[in-house]
This record gives structure tokens, sequence and C-alpha cells, in this order.
């Protein structure tokens, strides 16, 4: 059968559709939370598959678009009760194209199917996956009708070009998930990393789950997982085609297999960063030794010969016990873009820093040594944190050091 020469509708009277799973899991939990039914499309007579982009479109030209999707949930349903058997808290996670079923909304034919199989609703997630919805009305309707009835629901394909971001209001999701565009070669990338925070904390005051889709590495599910994901599905899990006990089985001792990694992997970012910490430690510690037994004349000497030292550091810079800076920065950052440099300069001799946090907290909370989140330098442009640190010098006069620290990991 040629792909030119398809019959659809003899397709979609013999229910001659080719279903897949792709396992939804949570390490933590070590445990297999749901399937994702996956439409793989239909052999042809020669073996070759016609995938289901191809039979979507053969579909909506032969206007039995619905009746397609209709097919797919059905499939779907029988496949999941007979893997779902002896765990009732299996979730089934079902594709939901809008753009399709707007038309029918009301007429309750996904509850039907749902009610004519063994599964309960509450164990069904319906997964809104069309990116382009016109009438958001009827997308309301949909979503108030089967929250109604027990279903979950899900927002896919949260990730390239912040698709469905806008649609968060008003679905009020129970999960949201996160694709490739985002997650892929994440464990590198710190814009990736903010933004599938920014995402996490989102979610979370939202009260929905992150699920992160199309996970192929080990590395990008441990440094997913550290940043805050409930759970997780891709290749990495052994995407079946037909998963049966025996595969739920298998799946079952590889999460166990990862639950192991992942332990491992979190105690080795704790030794990484503990290095790290003790790294800014001793050189703070040395810098402070010198300038406590200068005075306040030497200190530029001193820190522009610690800036050409220690490559680990941005800038260096010492503000009086008022917050207001003492002599100039000392960085290596001289040659900026042009147009950079007018939005970026290392501060100069009497710039007030009495706002700015390494200062602010550290006086209000009469601390020795104050830590910052990451943030962009105003100095440089470039990715830095600031650590703060009280002293006296040798004229018993106080005075604060603050170093930026721009580690490779971080630098833009």
């Amino acid at each position: 059968m040629k792909a030119s020469a398809v019959d659809i509708k003899k397709i979609v009277a013999d229910k001659n559709l080719n279903i897949g799973f792709q396992p939804v899991v949570s390490v933590i939990q070590k445990s297999v939370i749901g399937l994702e039914a996956t439409f793989l499309g239909v052999n042809d007579e020669s073996g070759k598959n016609i995938p289901a982009s191809k039979l979507f479109k053969l579909a909506e030209k032969e206007g039995i678009a619905i009746e397609l999707d209709r097919l797919y949930r059905e499939k779907a349903i029988e496949k999941f009760q007979n893997l779902c058997k002896d765990n009732k808290e299996l979730l089934l996670f079902i594709n939901i194209n809008i753009a399709i079923i707007d038309k029918y909304i009301g007429s309750g034919i996904i509850m039907n199917q749902i009610s004519d199989s063994s599964i309960s609703a509450k164990n069904v997630v319906l997964e809104i996956v069309e990116e382009k919805i016109d009438n958001i009305e009827a997308l309301k309707q949909f979503i108030y009708l089967y929250r109604s009835k027990g279903f979950l629901i899900s927002l896919k394909n949260l990730g390239a070009g912040f698709v469905n971001m806008d649609k968060i209001s008003y679905v009020e999701p129970d999960i949201i998930k996160i694709n490739k565009a985002i997650t892929k070669g994440i464990e590198l990338d710190y814009y990736k990393q903010e933004i599938f925070k920014s995402l996490v904390n989102l979610s979370k005051k939202i009260g929905a789950l992150v699920v992160c889709e199309e996970i192929e590495t080990e590395q990008e599910a441990m440094i997913i997982m550290e940043l805050g994901a409930d759970m997780l599905e891709g290749e990495y899990f052994k995407n079946g085609k037909e998963i049966d006990a025996e595969h739920m089985r298998e799946l079952k001792e590889f999460i166990g297999k990862t639950a192991i990694n992942y332990k491992d992997y979190m105690q080795e970012e704790i030794h990484a960063r503990e290095d790290i910490h003790k790294s800014y430690d001793d050189i703070i510690n040395k810098v402070l030794e010198k300038l406590s037994k200068a005075k306040e004349d030497k200190f530029q000497k001193i820190i522009d010969e610690v800036i050409e030292k220690y490559s680990e550091l941005e800038c260096v810079y010492i503000l009086d016990k008022s917050g207001i800076q003492i002599g100039n920065t000392s960085t290596k950052c001289i040659n900026m873009r042009e147009q950079r440099a007018l939005i970026f300069q290392p501060a100069k001799n009497g710039t007030d820093h009495s706002l700015k946090k390494y200062y602010y907290y550290l006086k209000s909370m009469s601390l020795e040594k104050y830590v910052t989140e990451p943030y962009i330098s105003l100095a440089t442009g470039n990715l830095c944190i600031t650590i703060s640190a009280t002293f006296k010098n040798v004229d018993n006069n106080e005075y604060i050091l603050c170093i930026d620290f721009n580690p490779d990991y971080i630098n833009m």
C-alpha cells in the first residue's frame, strides 16, 4: 500500500492503529507513575510504518479527524486496561487535541469511553497538546466538564518559544510537562537551568507537578531531578511500543538503579560544592589577612595584586562601614564590547553600595560573611556571586571586602 493510496477510512473502520506507551516515572519514589499512550501510526502492506502525522492529515482531508482521534483513545484505553490490572494507582496519560474536538465539547465521548472501561476517571490524565487554540471558551468548558468528573489535566509542550505559557492561567493544570527545548543539554547550560527552575517554582505555586519529557541521557535525568522535577519520561527510561508485565518489572529495576545513581550523583555534587566553597573561603581569608595588616592607602595595591593572582575572581572592591566604596574596582574585565561597556562598568571610588544585598544583609544581620545568589554583575555583565566579609585594618577601622566570583560552570 503506497502512502499516497492510504485508505484512511478503511484504517479507521478496521481499527488498525499501533499504540505504544511511554512510561512516566518517579525516581524518588522508585516507581512507574503512569503511561502516556502514543499514536505510532499503522503499518502498510510492505510493513512500512505510516506515521500518525500523515494519518491525521489524511483524516482531516476526508473529514474524519475526530473519528481517528477517538480511535486513538479507544485503542489506548483498551491496551491500558490490561496493564493496570495489578496496579490500580497507575495513571493513563492521553493526548487531547482541542483543535480537533472543540466542536464536540459537551458530547461526553471521552467520558463514555472511560465509563465503558474498567478504568476510573481519577486515573486518567488528559493532556492538552494543541499549540494554537482559537476557541478559548471551548477549552475552558472542556476542562471544567472533565475536571468536575474526576479527570486530571496536563498542559504539554512547555519549552520551545514558551509555547502554552499563556494557557496556564485558564487551564490551571494539575501537571505541567516541559519538553526538550529546555531539557536538552541542560547540564551544560546555565540559562536553561534557570528557566527550568523558574518553571518548577511556578508549578509549585499553582499546585502542579512537573514532568519532563524526552529525557535521553542519565546526566539529563540527574540534573533535572536536582532542579526539582517530579517525574520523567523519555528514551532513557526504555520507552516501549509494547509494554507488558515483564517490561514493567524490568523498568522498575532500572528505576531502582537510577535512584542509586542519583544518590551517588547528589553526594558528589555536595562534595564538589563543599570543595568550591572551601576554595572561596581560603582566598577570602588570605586577602583579609593582608588587608588587616595594611593601612587604607595600601588597599588598592593589595586587591590589584589579588585579582591577578586568582583566576576565579571577577572583581574585588572594598567598602567602608557605611557601604561607600574605597578605591576603584579591581577586575580583569577591562576590554568589554563597546555596546556592553555602556551598560556595565566597574564601580569607582565613592560609589554607594549601601542598598546592595552583600552590604545590607551583612550589616543588618550582623554577619561576618554573606554569600549572594548568582546575579548579573553591573561591573562586567557576567554572572557572578558576591561574597562579602567584614574586617578591621591595622588602624582598627572597619571595612567590608567584596569579591565577585565567576566560576567556569556559571560563566556567561
